[in-house]
């Protein structure tokens, strides 16, 4: 195992050396970042006189700020190494071109479904191009995140004179996770960069096609100037999660390396169960049984709002989603005022519970509530109690009110002020939908308020399966509900009866799920599959524990 290590990073190696462009395909669990990080060192150690000298630097592109981070730490910061987000390495590399971005814009702008009219004429000589945090705004020259990457790509194939200075200051570029860049981030690199006469860059492109999860990605790469070296290690997961996979993804075979680990890996069916909840907690009883923990499994669910069932918050989830396009993220981020306030009054329950008075004390004296004698210490407990109950019975709009009325948080402004509207007539058709929504949120049982903030502040053991890409945990349980999201069919996919734009992101959202585990995996499906799909699956396990 150690030799196919060794002779997947003497190829990274050979690619550098030989001014060769390639594509790193390092499936779960293989050591892709520690493959780009041994290639930026390898280039550190064999041309750093070459490129101090030249004033050159090596460019690394990731995909997250964390990635980012992680990175930089294991090369030690090295100045000769850019690292960057895609984003900020575009604009990096076209931001010193002002007369020219001025140019592309006004052409870029023509072709958005909603230009922003008369920019030719607020867009002066004298308007600095630029691009923060703050989103678009055209007129002020303000370029927002999609912006900075259509105009880099417009700019490279106008100005080819662009492209070769972009070429010699970075002659190296490394791709992180190359699957989830877009399609034109990928053609300014291999068509532009690497393209040209001469001066051409080496481009190097890490990740795995089949971990490719969000739609703007451009998944596979294929092209014949491309070096294509594969890793076939898994240092993260027990033999028996590797055996599954394999089966599930036979293109690419992997090898166990590191710490010997047979793991378990379980096929739960149970369709003589109804759908559902019961299918879920046969599964729970019988892991837990086999010592499965709460504090070491993940469950993985393909929807937040299947999570939502399952904990016991889809009527809020419901409520929200219903209030628009931002509705689902204005609960989840507490930034609508409602639920803002029930995360502060969720903060002042958990310091009572956990008995953590200086915290506790802290909380109630941002509110006013000056704690000096022991009366008013007995009261504040007494109130406190009733919370608690009234949180469990009551409803948000209970809890909204008793929190106001004594005094433990004061009510902000915003839900005062829709309050008021409730019993007032000739409403616009603004305010009328801001009192429906504000009736509606109120009538809902608190106890879902409390089951949000639990799966909010990761307390309890089930996340979203986009949200788990790049982690893993020890035991991973992957619950399939086919139907609750019409963007993904994991049956239809194992079956093969499924149109091929979703087979591939139910095949790849899968994949990113059933790699997750260090040491058990167990797939259980709450919905009925397809049989080919049922017998498909029971051969993927095919050495594994099948349970129906």
């Amino acid at each position: 195992m150690a030799q196919l290590a060794l002779d997947t990073l003497a190829q990274v190696e050979a690619a550098l050396d030989n001014h060769q462009s390639f594509l790193v395909e390092a499936g779960a669990g293989s050591g892709k970042t520690t493959a780009l990080v041994h290639g930026l060192r390898h280039l550190l150690a064999t041309r750093q006189a070459e490129l101090a000298q030249t004033r050159r630097r090596i460019a690394c592109i990731t995909y997250t700020n964390v990635a980012k981070r992680q990175i930089s730490e294991r090369i030690a910061d090295d100045p000769l190494v850019y690292v960057g987000t895609i984003h900020e390495f575009l604009w990096h590399a076209i931001q010193g071109f002002q007369h020219q971005l001025r140019i592309e814009l006004l052409a870029h702008n023509q072709t958005l479904r909603k230009p922003t009219p008369d920019l030719d004429e607020s867009l002066t000589p004298g308007t600095k191009i630029t691009y923060g945090d703050r989103g678009r705004r055209f007129n002020k020259g303000e370029l927002g995140h999609d912006d900075v990457l259509a105009l880099a790509y417009r700019m490279v194939s106008t100005y080819p004179k662009l492209a070769r200075i972009i070429a010699d200051r970075f002659p190296v570029i490394f791709v992180d996770e190359y699957q989830d860049t877009q399609p034109a981030t990928i053609g300014i690199l291999l068509d532009h960069l690497a393209g040209i006469r001469g001066t051409a860059c080496v481009i190097g492109l890490f990740g795995d096609s089949m971990q490719k999860i969000y739609a703007t990605g451009v998944g596979r790469v294929q092209d014949p100037r491309l070096t294509h070296i594969t890793k076939h290690e898994n240092y993260r997961c027990s033999q028996a999660v590797i055996n599954v996979l394999n089966r599930m993804r036979p293109e690419l075979q992997q090898h166990f390396a590191g710490t010997p680990r047979d793991g378990e890996a379980y096929l739960f069916l149970n369709q003589a169960l109804p759908k559902g909840a019961e299918r879920l907690a046969a599964a729970r009883s019988t892991l837990q049984a086999k010592g499965w923990t709460e504090q070491d499994t993940k469950y993985l669910q393909l929807t937040h709002r299947g999570i939502a069932g399952t904990l016991d918050y889809a009527s809020l989830l419901d409520v929200y989603t219903s209030r628009g396009s931002f509705g689902r993220d204005d609960l989840m981020d507490a930034s609508e005022p409602y639920a803002q306030y029930a995360r502060d009054i969720e903060e002042i329950s958990r310091a009572h519970e956990g008995h953590d008075f200086g915290e506790l004390s802290r909380l109630l004296g941002v509110a006013g509530a000056q704690v000096t004698r022991h009366t008013q210490k007995a009261a504040i407990a007494a109130t406190l109690r009733e919370l608690d109950r009234l949180r469990t019975v009551g409803s948000i709009g209970d809890v909204v009110d008793f929190v106001a009325a004594k005094r433990l948080l004061r009510k902000p402004a915003k839900i005062r002020a829709v309050e008021r509207d409730h019993d007032r007539d000739g409403l616009d058709e603004a305010d009328q939908k801001r009192v429906d929504f504000s009736r509606q949120v109120r009538a809902v049982a608190y106890q879902e308020m409390v089951s949000l903030c639990r799966f909010r502040d990761q307390r309890t053991p089930f996340s979203t399966q986009h949200g788990v890409k790049g982690d893993e945990f020890p035991h991973v349980v992957v619950l399939v509900e086919d139907g609750a999201w019409t963007q993904f069919d994991i049956g239809k996919m194992i079956a093969g009866t499924d149109k091929p734009e979703r087979t591939e992101r139910s095949r790849n959202l899968f994949y990113v799920c059933c790699s997750r585990p260090v040491n058990s995996l167990a797939v259980v499906f709450l919905s009925d599959p397809p049989p080919k799909a049922v017998e498909i699956a029971q051969e993927w396990f095919a050495d594994a524990v099948v349970i129906p």
